[in-house]
Formats: structure tokens, C-alpha cells, sequence
């Protein structure tokens, strides 16, 4: 590679920077992921035979190219349909024509990427034409598909081993002196490829989370760089792409040539760190209404983090095991050279994950009981359980490693001077269970950047679901559903439940008593037989009551009272669980700046002791 090149790649590298740290501080903060908010008719709903439209309301605008839609009976007869799409108060409207139903029970798969953020959604509208169905199909939290995941696991372990071996290139493996040249040259291959790979994960990854729909191999690729190309995720994966591609092309050239004084070094920490924000920004941080900019460099911050601890320890073992399995002898040097570089290091990045990924939990969930009932929330609960266990096996081998820490602990548990946690020969075998669990906890991450945030799904269910009421011979029903930013729809639905029927409906007047007090009036408009509709201004938070009367002739009027609860959803507020993971992680990072100006302030243990650490760890063998 010549120095020209160099040069270029170095000035691109610093651009990419440049433009992540520009892009996380402009790009726009997102509601959710595309939600299906609402449907015409509603899941579970039924429709009169002939229907030839249906209607899906998502809580994002989302991508033509990248979306797909599937209509057929519950025997799978597939209906020939048509789609248009179109944003109405920051909101994605889907609009489908079919031929005139018949009497059946119909599934209506849809499949669609958010234009925001990127994110890929799928779920299902069961309906009944001429009659209601028995079935009601979920549509709420799903587990990703395994290609997804393991592609996504994949990408992420590429990511933090490219993140490793510049971590451990240097300084690390450098205390070795001459010794470390070659292990230091494999480290920056292994990073040059884990680069090369996350190139390939990424393209994956982008074709996966565009739908094929029955689109031939060409359709599907011009399907997937339209929505590359033309949406806001889309842009910053191509730019993460380019970002990698770069850094392959730096870590290669690092690896062929032992000095890196002609700025090769700087220019690939500053690709790898371009990399890391633009993936962070690509996630669930941009999706949060409030302050999306600070998540994005806690995300990106926890990536980085795991990268040095979790990569850093891959690609020691990957280079130095081998070397001291072949020279049992070396084993003592390298732990006061290496392993003893790398633990202050792989210390205070465990500090920062900690404190990072607190900060997130309490960003992206809305309660403790989350945790449980989500998939979001299970895969914290699991990624938290594997880094507690690696993190109690690190602090094993920093005890080993550091005899100056090891020795209060052993006075205190009552062991004799010289006392070690674990001993020199059982070293590697420690270390490579503590590599196990932290890739298992990576896994843990894929899941939680595949599935949408516990907070997402909690936004979902809040909005107002159908109410319903069996009175005067009526099973009527009725539903708020948001209309745009500043509008309510409200939709009756009625039917009678008695033959022969008290008479036709002749037309619905509803009600509002705002939490105030104060009323409206409103005349609904009949959209089809039994269903009517009417918009209003959005209603306030608080507790609403509405008197939905029915109008018949040759009949009374039929009166269902209705009261339900508007939430608070102003971004403003945070939540408790927020305010204490905050407080907390400032904290964390509170007390690792402390120690680490007091370990500045305390003297260095003389290099004259190591030797007798190496007799006394040796005499365990």
C-alpha cells in the first residue's frame, strides 16, 4: 500500500468521524419501531362480503421497497391485492385494494421497515368477511427469526474483535518486547478480517430485514439498495459499510508493516470509532424521544467497552495460548507482562459496560416487571447473569496477575501470604471460561438489538383498546384511536344481539366529558353496515367518559356508557426507573474516576517482586 493511499485512507477515515459525530447530533429521535397502531377492519374484526378495502395505520413512515403484504383465507387461498403508502402526521398509512371479498376468514400478513430508524417489523390482521373469526392472532412482542439472529451475533462479535485487536495490538502485546512483534502482527490480521467479516454480516443484514415477498433474487437486491439509499437507517449501515472497509484496509497494511508511525494507527481508531457511533446511532438509541444523542454514546460507549474486554481477551487467547501450551516455562512472563497490561485495561472498560449498560436498561425499559414479561427484558436479565459470572472469573485472574491485590484479599479470607485464587496451571483454562460466557452475553446482545425495546412495546399498549358493552339488545363497541398528531378518531361499532332486532340504526351521536368536565358533542359518520366513524381534536390526558347513544327506528334510543384513561405520553417525563439507572451509572463512572486518580497518586509495586511471584504461582504447577 503506498503512502498516498495511506494518507487518503487516514483523511476518510477522520471524515467518516466527522460525519457519525455530526449525524448523532442532528439525526431525529424516533416514537418506535412501525407499530402497527390500528387497522380497517381491526384484528379479530369482521367486514361485510364485498369488502374491497383494508387500512393499516403503523406508528412510523415506513419503506415502499422494503415492506411487504400478503392476503389470504385461513385454507390459504391467496386475494390479489394492491398497495399504496402515504405519511400523515409523522405516521405511515397503508392502503390496500383487493377484489370484493368473499365469505371467509382472512389473514393479512404484513412485513415492514421503519424509515427511521430501520428496524423491521412483521405481524398479522386475522378478520372475518360475513362473520367474526375465532381466532385472534398476537401481534406484539415476537422472537426474531434464527437467520437474523445468528447473522446479528455474527455482526457483533466481528465488530468487538476488530474493537480487541486494536486494544491489545499495541501496548498489550508490545510489553512483551521483541517477543510480541509476531503475536501483535497476528492480533491486526485477526482485526483486519473481523472487519472484512462485519462487512459481510452487514450486507446480510441488510438484505434480511427487507422483506422478499416473492420478489425474484433481482427484485430483492434492488429492493434492498432502494431502502439503503433512500432511508434515514439505510444511509448510516452504507456508512458503517464504508467505515469497515476502511479499517480493513488499515489493519491489513498495520499487519504487514511493524512500524505504524506514519499515522496508519491514528487513522483506524479513528474508522473503528466512525464504526462504532454510526452502529450505535443505527440502533434503539435514535428510536428515543428524549435525548437520543446521550444514548447514542452510551451505546456506543457500551460497544467499545465490550469490544476491549470481551474481543481484547478473544484475541489474546486466540494469539498467545497456543505459545503457552507449546512453552509452559512462559507462562509466568506473560502474565507479568501481558495479561498484567491488559487487566487495568479490561477493568476499567468492564466499569464503563457496567455503567453504560445500566444507563440503557433504564433508558429502554419502563419498570422491573418488564424484565419479565418482555423478550427486551429477558435478554437484559440474561446478558446481566453471564457478565456477573465472566466478571467474577476476571477478578480471579487479575488476583493472580496482580499479587499486590491478591494478598489483602487472602489476609481477609484467612489464607497463608502467597495465596492465589486460582493457580498458574489452571490460568487458561479460566480465562477461556470467561471467553465462553462473554460470547454467550454477545448473543444476548444480538437479541436485544433484533427485538424491539420493552419501552417500545409498552408505548404500543398504551394506546386506547376497544371497549365494549351488551345492552337495550346491542353489543356495541367503542375505540379512540390516534388520527394524526393533533387528531382522535372515534369509532363505534354495533350490532344486535336479539331477533328479531329492535328496529335499524338509524345513526350515533356520542358524548365526550373531557377530566374537566367539559363536553362535545359529536355526530358519527356510517363507513358501512354497523360501523361509524367521527374525528376530534386529541384528548387530553386523564380519565374520559362518553355516552354513545344509539339511534333506531321505531325505537328508543340505546345509551352505552363508556369510561377509559388517556395516558401521559409527553417525552418530558422520565420514569422512576430511568431517573434511578441514571443517577446510578453517574455513580459508577463517579467511582471509577476516583479510583483511577487515586491508583495515579499510589506508588507502583517494584519490578524486583515479580520474579518472586513467578516462583511462588510456578511452585503450584
Amino acid at each position: 500500500m503506498t503512502a498516498r493511499r495511506i494518507r487518503f485512507g487516514g483523511r476518510l477515515a477522520a471524515i467518516l468521524l466527522v460525519v457519525a459525530a455530526a449525524v448523532s447530533l442532528v439525526a431525529p429521535g424516533a416514537s418506535a419501531h412501525g407499530f402497527l397502531e390500528r387497522s380497517e377492519p381491526p384484528n379479530g374484526g369482521m367486514v361485510a362480503v364485498g369488502r374491497t378495502s383494508l387500512t393499516l395505520w403503523f406508528s412510523e413512515p415506513i419503506s415502499a421497497d422494503g415492506s411487504n403484504f400478503e392476503l389470504q383465507t385461513i385454507d390459504g387461498i391467496r386475494a390479489g391485492i394492491s398497495v399504496s403508502m402515504s405519511t400523515a402526521g409523522g405516521r405511515g398509512v397503508v392502503e390496500i385494494e383487493t377484489e370484493p371479498l368473499l365469505k371467509a376468514t382472512y389473514l393479512l400478513d404484513w412485513a415492514v421497515l421503519s424509515l427511521v430508524d430501520g428496524h423491521p417489523y412483521r405481524g398479522s390482521v386475522l378478520f372475518g368477511v360475513g362473520g367474526r373469526p375465532e381466532v385472534v392472532p398476537s401481534t406484539g412482542d415476537s422472537f426474531p427469526g434464527t437467520s437474523s439472529l445468528l447473522v446479528r451475533w455474527l455482526d457483533l462479535s466481528a465488530l468487538m474483535l476488530a474493537v480487541g485487536a486494536l486494544a491489545v495490538s499495541g501496548r498489550v502485546l508490545g510489553s512483551m518486547g521483541a517477543a510480541g512483534e509476531v503475536p501483535a502482527r497476528r492480533a491486526r490480521y485477526i482485526g483486519a478480517l473481523a472487519a472484512g467479516a462485519g462487512v459481510v454480516t452487514g450486507a446480510i443484514t441488510a438484505f434480511l430485514r427487507v422483506p422478499r415477498g416473492g420478489r425474484d433474487l433481482r427484485g430483492w437486491f434492488e429492493a434492498t439498495w432502494s431502502t439503503l439509499t433512500s432511508t434515514d437507517w439505510g444511509r448510516l449501515w452504507l456508512a458503517r459499510e464504508v467505515g469497515l472497509l476502511i479499517l480493513v484496509l488499515l489493519l491489513w497494511s498495520l499487519a504487514r508493516h511493524r512500524s505504524a508511525s506514519d499515522g496508519r494507527w491514528p487513522a483506524a481508531v479513528l474508522a473503528l470509532a466512525a464504526v462504532i457511533m454510526l452502529e450505535s446511532w443505527a440502533g434503539h438509541a435514535s428510536t428515543l424521544p428524549r435525548r437520543p444523542e446521550l444514548a447514542g454514546l452510551a451505546s456506543a460507549s457500551h460497544l467499545a467497552a465490550a469490544g476491549i474486554w470481551a474481543g481484547g481477551l478473544a484475541v489474546l487467547l486466540t494469539c498467545l495460548l497456543p505459545m503457552m501450551r507449546r512453552s509452559p516455562d512462559s507462562r509466568g512472563p506473560m502474565l507479568a507482562s501481558v495479561w498484567k497490561k491488559f487487566s487495568p485495561m479490561a477493568g476499567v472498560a468492564t466499569v464503563v459496560l457496567l455503567a453504560t449498560g445500566v444507563y440503557e436498561s433504564g433508558r429502554h425499559l419502563p419498570d422491573l416487571g418488564s424484565v419479565f414479561s418482555t423478550i427486551y427484558g429477558s435478554a437484559v436479565g440474561a446478558k446481566v447473569g453471564l457478565l456477573v459470572g465472566a466478571l467474577l472469573l476476571a477478578g480471579f485472574n487479575t488476583l493472580l496477575v496482580n499479587p499486590h491485590l491478591a494478598a489483602p484479599v487472602g489476609r481477609f479470607l484467612g489464607r497463608p501470604e502467597g495465596w492465589a485464587p486460582v493457580s498458574l496451571r489452571r490460568f487458561t483454562n479460566v480465562v477461556t471460561v470467561e471467553a465462553v460466557l462473554l460470547v454467550v452475553a454477545v448473543g444476548a446482545g444480538a437479541l436485544l438489538t433484533s427485538v424491539p425495546t420493552a419501552r417500545e412495546i409498552d408505548l404500543a399498549a398504551r394506546e386506547s383498546g376497544p371497549k365494549s358493552i351488551n345492552a337495550e339488545g346491542l353489543f356495541t363497541t367503542f375505540e379512540v384511536v390516534p388520527a394524526g398528531a393533533d387528531q382522535s378518531r372515534l369509532i363505534v361499532r354495533t350490532g344486535a344481539t336479539v331477533k328479531p332486532g329492535p328496529g335499524p340504526i338509524t345513526g350515533i351521536d356520542v358524548l365526550l366529558v373531557a377530566p374537566a368536565g367539559a363536553t362535545t358533542a359529536l355526530t358519527l359518520n356510517q363507513i358501512e353496515p354497523g360501523r361509524f366513524e367521527t374525528e376530534t381534536a386529541k384528548l387530553a390526558p386523564g380519565s374520559w367518559d362518553a355516552s354513545v347513544a344509539v339511534h333506531r327506528e321505531n325505537a328508543a334510543d340505546a345509551v352505552a356508557p363508556f369510561q377509559w384513561d388517556v395516558p401521559i405520553t409527553s417525552p418530558e417525563g422520565a420514569r422512576p426507573l430511568e431517573i434511578v439507572a441514571t443517577a446510578l451509572a453517574v455513580l459508577i463512572l463517579g467511582a471509577l474516576l476516583g479510583a483511577i486518580r487515586l491508583s495515579r497518586r499510589s506508588p507502583q509495586d517494584p519490578v524486583e517482586t515479580m520474579p518472586l511471584v513467578y516462583e511462588r504461582t510456578g511452585s503450584q504447577r
